[in-house]
């Protein structure tokens, strides 16, 4: 019965029909031509060489020659077409994974290791290319085996049902090898996860390893993790080499009874040595597709594994439903009511309210835990509500599409993210679309234009270039001009300068001034220097909103926030 698996799996060819008849055809071609190879011997020993016949050695001599370049031309075709639709077929399973990593929310990716992730999206669809690759090249041995079958029987039916008798005992060890093939694929699949993220670990802290002085430590952890893959990887190779020699060792079992058999009936003329000859030919030329049979069983597991895996990641269901159907507004207001959020492990925010008007300046502070990552995360849905809703102009974001909701937001965030591209292509992204000069201009309101002209190619200078060459402070700048360029109603600064020293706090401090202007600021900051200048300030604490006013109001009150500012100076 085929597997759920096995049928998406199969689905995945359907657009490719053509070439796969094609392909099937050439099967057919490239199976039939052992079989002439066993008629050919026969004729050579009975014909040729016991009977002297001239022309059959003027006909058999090119005969072969034609048959084996056949043969490789055959080959050649059936391999391109099949292979060909294998790695069409994982392009587009990789391109389909991509884009579900895309839409699973930041709660599933915060849990996931990226390592993990990377892993399944491409080691695991790596795998299932080359089993699947493996599978449709392989196709061939089994129609093969079919046809020298009914060869064996065409030249002497008593011997090939002697010979032929042991056949069905090859069943038994193929599907047990196949079962624990597909464990034992499973097994590597995980631990090449595993060992992938360990090793992402180490390079995305590689600073604090050296300045901690553990090497040891980490070396030790990533050794573990890679003696399990290794450990892992020998099973799935013993698993996927021991059907080839236990089938062959089965199979010699009726060569040998076919031997004694036959040469029975050739001392006693009841056959021809030719007979005999091409019999045990065929039943020799059976040997490679019988190992072929074992081996598609095993990356078939091996295929049905890595699918597992895939269409695991293809299924998770997104936390975030984008069922919205209108166009975000630009706000005239945006409130959060009676929201509340828990990660499973009690609550993380309890019953917040509050609404700003556009064109508001808004601080959001409060301790280590207080929640502010998990109400900005609110704010921009990278996660919605357990409770309450945030509204745009009285309306529910989660009725607003995805996409224009999110075209209204720009954010700068803590770490200065920059890819491996242009400075130029780092600045659009987001807006590909964007005049050169409305890119010029966004970098000149980040304060970034005067260090980008002083590049090597100016704006057109590649981020990989640079290396560590730019500082954190110019990083950040680039960002900020990202930001400026996407020209959204929304800014928000989530801890935009916490990680710079003074002087670079001032460059940027000044490039978020001229950045916030005309726009509905959200400023999340650890810094209290950095919501002095806010209209409003909204401060948690364990979850819930405690204080709300300016400055100079929460100082006056003696309360959490000057807690804070205190401990600041202190």
């Amino acid at each position: 019965m085929i597997s759920a698996t096995s049928r998406r799996l199969l689905a995945r060819f359907a657009p490719y029909r053509g070439q796969l008849a094609l392909a099937t055809l050439l099967v057919f071609v490239a199976s039939a031509l052992p079989s002439l190879l066993v008629f050919v011997i026969k004729t050579v020993l009975d014909d040729v060489l016991i009977r002297k016949d001239q022309t059959a050695l003027a006909l058999m001599a090119p005969g072969i020659v034609i048959l084996y370049g056949l043969n490789g031309a055959v080959a050649v075709g059936r391999g391109l077409l099949t292979r060909t639709v294998a790695w069409r077929v994982v392009t587009d399973l990789r391109a389909e994974l991509h884009a579900k990593l895309l839409t699973l929310d930041a709660g599933w990716h915060q849990r996931t290791p990226v390592g993990e992730r990377a892993s399944r999206a491409l080691s695991d669809v790596n795998n299932l290319q080359y089993a699947v690759s493996g599978v449709v090249t392989a196709i061939q041995k089994p129609v093969t085996l079919l046809g020298l079958i009914v060869t064996a029987f065409v030249l002497d039916a008593r011997l090939a049902a002697v010979a032929l008798v042991v056949l069905p005992l090859v069943a038994y060890p193929i599907d047990r090898f196949g079962k624990w093939s597909r464990r034992a694929s499973r097994d590597t699949l995980d631990a090449a996860a595993k060992l992938s993220g360990n090793l992402y670990q180490t390079l995305a802290g590689v600073r604090v390893v050296l300045l901690s002085g553990g090497e040891r430590e980490r070396q030790a952890s990533f050794d573990r993790e890679n003696q399990k893959h290794h450990d892992a990887q020998i099973a799935a190779a013993t698993a996927q080499l021991l059907p080839g020699p236990v089938v062959e060792l089965i199979a010699a079992l009726g060569v040998g009874a076919a031997i004694w058999v036959g040469g029975e009936q050739v001392f006693r003329n009841e056959i021809q040595p030719g007979d005999l000859i091409g019999f045990l030919v065929a039943l020799g030329l059976m040997n490679d597709p019988l190992k072929g049979v074992a081996l598609i069983t095993s990356l078939i597991q091996r295929a049905l594994a890595s699918a597992d895996s895939v269409f695991a990641l293809l299924d998770t269901p997104p936390a975030l439903v984008d069922a919205g159907t209108a166009l975000a507004p630009a706000p005239s207001t945006i409130e959060v009511r009676n929201v509340g959020f828990d990660y499973g492990e009690g609550g993380v925010l309890h019953d917040v309210s509050f609404t700003v008007q556009a064109g508001q300046r808004v601080g959001i502070v409060g301790a280590s835990g207080a929640g502010k990552s998990t109400l900005l995360a609110l704010l921009t849905r990278l996660r919605d509500p357990g409770r309450g809703a945030v509204l745009w102009n009285g309306r529910d974001i989660r009725e607003f599409t995805l996409s224009s909701f999110r075209a209204r937001l720009a954010v700068v965030t803590q770490e200065p993210f920059l890819f491996d591209d242009t400075v130029e292509a780092n600045l659009r992204f987001g807006c590909p679309d964007a005049a050169r000069e409305s890119v010029v201009a966004a970098a000149e309101v980040a304060d970034a234009d005067g260090f980008i002209q002083a590049l090597p190619k100016g704006y057109e200078t590649g981020v990989d270039e640079l290396g560590m060459r730019l500082s954190g402070g110019q990083r950040q700048r680039l960002c900020i001009a990202r930001a400026v360029l996407r020209d959204a109603p929304v800014l928000v600064l989530d801890e935009a300068t916490s990680n710079l020293d003074s002087e670079s706090e001032s460059a940027v401090n000044l490039a978020l001034e001229r950045a916030m202007r005309g726009r509905t600021t959200f400023v999340v900051a650890h810094r209290l220097s950095s919501v002095k200048e806010a209209d409003v300030i909204f401060v948690f604490a364990a979850g819930r909103l405690v204080e709300t006013g300016t400055h100079g109001e929460l100082l006056s009150l003696g309360g959490e926030y000057a807690r804070l500012a205190r401990l600041q100076v202190q």
